[in-house]
């Protein structure tokens, strides 16, 4: 690679966000390179809970902020959509949700609560404002099964983009900035639970209630705001593993470093990956880096601080420049390239004159 290149690699790259880093960590090992085909599953979880252990930087506050967008004046519009997303949020919620803690004792009667039964307006975004609502509120039992949230998640990401889509609709752009510069973050509506195309079958199966993967994917601001179909594999910008367990935390982070691998076979232009966990209430952040693992600090989704910062980083991910979301800018899938098919299309400055 040229010297811009690697510059400009050298500036994407997320050291900042941690001072101490593990220095001569393989990544092709957590990548996956090194394992064989004979007993694939035990080998790999074996290494990776090893390098995990030695990886991870657990409640790094600035991992979030790795997706903030550079430009002065974007930055302004995403602070002014998470303003206005954050506000009508909370007043589509019930008091219980904003203030309050309502305990409710079985899941049925969680179930009923519906902010429309409170004399909103129906629509998409009080659907959506139920499933959250549902998510807000703490419950008397302890622990939510990962296929109970699931739904609850995707609410919320479908949620904000909704808002990000209306917002150019009425505004257009600003600044500098034009709208096909923007992106939809949008849930798959099918549970990828393999690691498609890579040299191994699939991620172990697991019960649906302990661990279900939502993947979300990048899309065109013109798009329908629904879960999609699943995309072609380069358009996923993050797995979110979901917990039914919290003891499952570790076994959760094996598994987001197997999709990961995914993530690294599939998109040949990647730099750094996003990934999240969903545990309950508490959504978490992550960086695979390629010498450490970064993980953010706790959104709670049951408080409004914790519901902004995760529409604060969904914004992000949806008008910051690619490079932030950890693609190669210079490397770029092209679906109808000169060879006649999908290609890999590559900035070579070192044949600029």
């Amino acid at each position: 690679m040229t010297a811009h290149l690697a510059k400009d690699a050298v500036e994407a790259c997320p050291r900042s966000l941690s001072g101490d880093t593990t220095d001569g960590l393989d990544y092709n090992i957590l990548a996956g390179e090194d394992f064989g085909f004979s007993n694939i599953s035990g080998i790999r979880d074996n290494n990776l809970e090893m390098l995990l252990q030695d990886a991870l930087r657990r409640n790094c506050a600035t991992v979030c902020k790795l997706a903030t967008p550079r430009m002065p004046d974007l930055r302004t519009v995403v602070e002014e959509l998470v303003n206005s997303i954050a506000a009508d949020l909370e007043a589509r919620l019930p008091m219980t949700a904003r203030g309050k803690v309502h305990a409710y004792n079985t899941r049925s009667e969680l179930c009923t609560s519906d902010p429309r039964s409170k004399g909103l307006a129906n629509g998409p975004l009080d659907a959506w404002a139920t499933d959250i609502l549902k998510w807000t509120e703490k419950q008397s039992y302890t622990h939510l099964a990962a296929d109970f949230v699931a739904p609850f998640f995707e609410a919320f990401v479908l949620f904000v983009a909704h808002h990000i889509k209306t917002h150019f609709r009425n505004h257009g752009a600003s600044g500098g900035f034009k709208p096909e510069d923007c992106r939809l973050i949008l849930p798959i509506a099918s549970k990828d639970m393999d690691a498609e195309h890579t040299d191994f079958d699939s991620v172990d199966y697991v019960d649906p209630t302990d661990f279900v993967t939502v993947e979300c994917g990048m899309f065109l601001l013109s798009g329908s705001v629904k879960s999609q179909a699943a995309p072609a594999r380069h358009l996923i910008v993050a797995d979110a593993e979901i917990i039914g367990h919290p003891d499952d935390y570790n076994k959760a982070k094996l598994r987001l470093a197997t999709k990961t691998k995914a993530l690294y076979f599939n998109q040949h232009n990647r730099r750094f990956a996003w990934e999240l966990t969903v545990s309950n209430h508490t959504v978490h952040a992550y960086v695979f880096g390629t010498d450490s693992i970064w993980a953010s600090t706790a959104m709670d989704i049951s408080s409004a601080k914790g519901r902004r910062a995760f529409i604060s980083l969904l914004v992000d991910w949806s008008l910051c420049s690619v490079d932030r979301l950890g693609f190669d800018p210079s490397i770029r899938y092209v679906v109808g390239g000169s060879i006649g098919g999908p290609c890999l299309e590559i900035d070579v400055h070192e044949m600029d004159e």
